[in-house]
């Protein structure tokens, strides 16, 4: 290689970087903003109150999640808890994502791989479950980050990538099981010789005088961090076996049924972001057709992990993420294939906007249906509007094919089609990780949504200070437990959760399910109610008004209530 030929390569590896690292830091943003908006659901705050605990040094069976308990702790400790802090975690790792991309560059194709890194900084559903607390997103990225690493002979970072996959829970367990289902079902087709292949990745152990001295070298600094992470930096030795509980939950997964039908898992992959299951498929279909490894690859990728996800009884909404990658993979090559199609010029163009008109149009005409209620013959001709302008896309793409080739018009449509699928991406990311955050609406929650927790804690705060002239020195009962609760009132040294309350004992405080008012002698005691959690207010899978849902993610929500009983006498003066 001349030294010019060194120096533009070095320009560009540069130039790349830069890229990336724009891409990179607005994944960031995109996951950190307004993190700490919406109070914690059960299922966050059952974690970030664990880390809790172990920043005050109780000793408390830990957690599978060991990665995010102890970096967490260490946040907790030297920032004060959080609802920002308890789901950083996640956050971050989360836009580490854009880097698998990068590392697997030369694989892809340059062009692809910005792509693809791009969109996965986008992704609605990346970037909202990356939002939440103890999610399977640490999982994820690191697994692919080690696939990436042994991929691009980096054994030193696929030991420490899949040190921190392993202490992220039973999810990297799903993930690493899909991988490897992909590995042999693709090695099986002849599509790579797996043999060959790890022979050449571990080439690196052979042909070396003091082999164990270079083991020895390659690991050394992973072992010493995972030692570190598993200990709680020397504080807390349990993690380091804490992880091991991880598989017997996946295991659980396998055989319990978690209350998500598999059919709502389609509608959720379709409904998150049609722009890659569209482009994706279709390149899966190329691929096959072009003899394109990668997309052979990724389709086997996406059709096992779609399977597997669909036969499971534990399945989540959230596991949606194992599918994204490969449609991704698959999306930003057919992009570029669409692209390359035929030369840019008006005709394409025009053709573009046209399409892009007839989408907005039908999307017009599709939430217009919301509003006909239940007259059938509106609805009935809102149909016939849509099939009509498909209909009318069809005939525009034949004439324009007639004149200046099929090429041109296809084209046309993918850019058209791709701009307005990419503004409904837009939206759904909005929608998902900022207006819908805690949700129960949300096509990522696990069930249950943020409530008026903030509110209670306030509430308790100016109790305590009329009584005490302190915010946080009122004593209390809460009967019940609640991890909502048990986070959100974590500064509340005073309060102590029982399951029954003495009938002599008068605290200035007392909180109760809404159901259990009879408790409280309510002539000594005045109560307000607050909303401690949402859950969905539907019976089926999706709400019966199905095209608000889709629309504007609305439906009917149910709320379940809590009471705050104060003593008389503190307000007494009032």
């Amino acid at each position: 290689m001349t030294g010019l030929d060194s120096m533009n390569k070095e320009t560009r590896i540069t130039r790349e970087i830069f890229i990336y690292s724009l891409i990179f830091m607005a994944a960031l943003l995109l996951r950190l903003t307004l993190l700490g908006r919406t109070p914690l659901v059960d299922s966050e705050a059952a974690w970030a109150f664990q880390a809790w605990q172990i920043h005050l040094g109780e000793h408390i069976p830990i957690g599978s999640q060991v990665g995010y308990l102890a970096f967490t702790e260490i946040l907790f400790s030297l920032f004060g808890g959080s609802d920002f802090l308890a789901r950083f975690w996640p956050a971050l790792i989360g836009g580490l994502i854009i880097w698998v991309p990068f590392l697997l560059r030369n694989r892809l194709g340059q062009i692809p791989a910005l792509i693809l890194a791009a969109g996965l900084a986008f992704d609605p559903a990346l970037t909202s479950v990356s939002r939440i607390a103890a999610s399977a997103i640490p999982a994820l990225v690191f697994l692919l980050l080690a696939a990436a690493a042994f991929d691009t002979g980096k054994m030193r970072w696929l030991a420490i990538f899949l040190g921190l996959g392993l202490f992220s829970g039973p999810a990297f367990w799903l993930g690493s099981l899909l991988l490897i289902l992909t590995v042999f079902v693709s090695s099986l087709l002849g599509l790579f010789d797996l043999r060959s292949y790890t022979r050449n990745r571990s080439a690196i152990f052979r042909n070396e005088k003091g082999q164990l001295a270079k083991i020895f070298e390659i690991f050394m600094v992973p072992l010493v961090l995972i030692f570190l992470v598993g200990s709680f930096f020397l504080r807390n030795f349990q993690g380091l076996s804490a992880w091991i509980g991880s598989v017997p939950e996946f295991l659980t997964s396998l055989i319990q049924f978690d209350g998500f039908l598999a059919l709502r898992l389609l509608i959720n992959l379709f409904v998150s972001n049609p722009l890659i299951l569209v482009f994706g498929s279709s390149g899966f279909i190329s691929a096959w057709r072009k003899d394109d490894q990668i997309g052979k690859i990724s389709s086997i990728w996406f059709g096992l992990s779609l399977l597997i996800l669909l036969i499971i009884p534990g399945r989540q909404a959230v596991d949606l993420i194992w599918l994204v990658f490969p449609l991704w993979v698959a999306a930003a090559r057919e992009l570029i294939r669409v692209y390359q199609l035929a030369k840019d010029f008006w005709g394409v163009y025009a053709i573009a906007g046209f399409v892009g008109v007839l989408i907005v149009l039908n999307w017009l005409t599709f939430t217009g249906m919301v509003f006909q209620g239940e007259n059938p013959k509106a609805v009935l001709l809102q149909m016939g509007l849509i099939a009509a302008s498909l209909a009318l896309v069809i005939l525009s793409m034949t004439i324009a094919a007639s004149e200046w080739g099929w090429p041109v018009s296809l084209k046309g449509l993918g850019l058209g089609s791709g701009a307005l699928l990419m503004t409904y991406v837009l939206s759904a990311l909005v929608q998902g990780s900022y207006l819908r955050q805690a949700d129960p609406r949300s096509l990522w929650s696990d069930g249950s949504g943020a409530g008026q927790t903030r509110l209670l804690q306030e509430s308790i705060y100016d109790a305590s200070i009329t009584y005490t002239g302190r915010g946080e020195a009122i004593q209390g009962v809460v009967l019940g437990s609640w991890d909502i609760l048990r986070w959100e009132l974590r500064g509340l040294e005073g309060l102590e959760y029982q399951e029954s309350l003495d009938s002599e004992d008068l605290p200035p405080v007392i909180i109760t399910s809404g159901i259990d008012y009879f408790l409280v002698d309510q002539e000594m005691y005045r109560g307000q109610d607050f909303v401690l959690e949402t859950r969905p207010g539907w019976d089926g899978i999706i709400p019966a008004d199905w095209i608000s849902w889709i629309a504007f993610r609305s439906g009917p929500v149910e709320k379940e209530d809590i009471i705050l009983w104060i003593r008389n006498d503190i307000y007494s003066g009032y």
